[in-house]
């Protein structure tokens, strides 16, 4: 399967599975939602106290600060992202372990290769739209993804905050819930957020999306003081612990500390099989990850790959319960190759791994908007275009550098003289009426037009002496005969 994927994502696994039921081939593969696990009771989300409380009640360790930042990584190397499969028993060596798969990706510069997405496309929280992670990523150019914040069951809204792409979609109005998200700057930014600091106009969040349960926090666990900071009312599976507590699919995001951003997904079935917090967060820890949050699970974990469903989804099928279905959801987190500036090059290019490569050898510059004939660029006798110099009536060369030939004229001496006995006309209008200096004629001396010019100003010449002598031989008579 790897060698099918673009350089520019690389899974590494022995063996990788992607499943594609009947039923979900079908353009009505709807799930039954049977899988909910949401960790407040509808239409409520997130705890009621304010962000002074979550500031207050913290540990000394952290002062006032509620987040946590770090420099994302903005390494151009390949590839983009690197996504391991594992199969992982769960607890290790304990007697009643059971077995748990699902994905870890490893993303590069994610301020330029991470991307959240409203369902559906822009306008999807809006208009309260669900969709699967498949249909989302359709209207983009996704390498991987998966599912990102919390919705509302019965509605359809997206819950707390997302920011798309550098546009404020919502505000939460200050639930304090973990959030994740990059500012205009680069840095990654994992914790608990004023409604004032989402807003924030100075190094604006470019991207955020809301969860619940930040796992890590600077390296370690950080799921007691979570608890606090986040529960509140009991949800649709119990208490806030049983949600953190019960096994079930799962996904987070977090980062190393190269400034990779780290993307995770666990399979799984409320209750039946899968992780609980503490489990997702050790694992994570164990590989690196500094810090990371929670985002939805159950029956919405979703993991995509070009496009093709690459997981084993929870809920079951509308059509058939045999089979399992992915879940229309909320927002997406998506990776994908870094833009250009301008995105379609000018017109005159096309964009790879971030870069502008242009068409033709004279479209350059970083947008492919600079016209570049080389070293003289026509000089000043022409004018560079997508095609070359086209040099200006009179002139000709590669670079317009050369005058016409005698004999030719106009735009790169592409036209023939036209004058009456093959004579030379102007290198520039072809016309006929032009004086020669003397040193062209000189070279001109074979001719034709020159030798009619010349003759005619011999015979000029020679009926003047004719008039002279004839004059002065009857001057002479005259006198001679008085």
């Amino acid at each position: 399967m790897a060698e099918n994927l673009p350089r520019q994502l690389q899974i590494k696994s022995s063996t990788y599975f992607l499943l594609n039921p009947p039923c979900c081939l079908s353009t009505f593969r709807n799930s039954l939602n049977d899988d909910v696990l949401l960790p407040y009771l509808p239409p409520h989300h997130g705890p009621q106290h304010h962000h002074r409380y979550v500031r207050d009640c913290q540990a000394l360790l952290h002062g006032n600060a509620t987040h946590e930042t770090w420099p994302s990584d903005n390494s151009t190397a390949s590839p983009l992202a690197v996504t391991y499969t594992f199969v992982s028993d769960f607890p290790p060596h304990h007697p009643n372990r059971r077995q748990v798969y699902g994905h870890l990706t490893m993303v590069r510069d994610p301020l330029r290769t991470f991307s959240v997405l409203e369902p559906g496309g822009p306008g999807g929280c809006h208009f309260h739209r669900r969709a699967t992670v498949e249909e989302t990523v359709s209207r983009s150019q996704c390498l991987l993804a998966q599912n990102g914040g919390y919705f509302d069951t019965k509605t359809g809204a997206c819950l707390g905050n997302v920011v798309s792409n550098g546009r404020l979609v919502q505000s939460s109005g200050g639930v304090q819930n973990a959030q994740f998200g990059i500012r205009k700057d680069g840095t990654l930014v994992f914790g608990y957020l004023s409604e004032e600091e989402v807003l924030a106009t100075e190094n604006p969040f470019v991207q955020l999306v809301s969860g619940v349960g930040w796992l890590l926090r600077d390296g370690e666990v950080y799921m007691n003081q979570s608890r606090v900071a986040e529960c509140d009312k009991t949800q649709e599976t119990g208490t806030f612990d049983t949600f953190v507590n019960i096994v079930s699919a799962r996904t987070a995001v977090g980062h190393d500390r190269q400034g990779q951003l780290v993307l995770f997904h666990a399979d799984g079935q409320s209750g039946v099989r899968g992780l609980n917090l503490w489990e997702m967060a050790d694992f994570l820890k164990e590989r690196g990850v500094v810090n990371a949050i929670n985002l939805d699970g159950g029956g919405s974990a979703t993991f995509v790959v070009n496009g093709s469903l690459a997981n084993y989804p929870s809920d079951h099928c509308v059509l058939d319960p045999t089979w399992r279905c992915p879940r229309s959801i909320s927002t997406v987190l998506c990776v994908h190759e870094p833009a250009c500036q301008p995105q379609n090059c000018s017109g005159h290019g096309h964009c790879m791994l971030g870069r502008c490569h242009c068409h033709g050898a004279f479209w350059s510059g970083p947008a492919c908007d600079v016209l570049d004939c080389g070293p003289s660029n026509c000089t000043l006798h022409g004018m560079c275009t997508d095609v070359g110099c086209i040099c200006d009536a009179g002139w000709t060369g590669e670079n317009c550098t050369q005058a016409c030939p005698l004999g030719r004229y106009g735009p790169n001496c592409q036209h023939s003289c036209q004058c009456p006995n093959q004579c030379y006309c102007d290198q520039r209008t072809g016309s006929c009426n032009i004086s020669l200096d003397s040193a062209v004629l000189d070279k001109l001396s074979r001719g034709t037009c020159f030798g009619e010019s010349r003759l005619g100003k011999y015979v000029l010449i020679t009926l003047i002496l004719v008039l002279l002598i004839s004059f002065s031989l009857l001057y002479c008579h005259c006198t001679s005969y008085n």
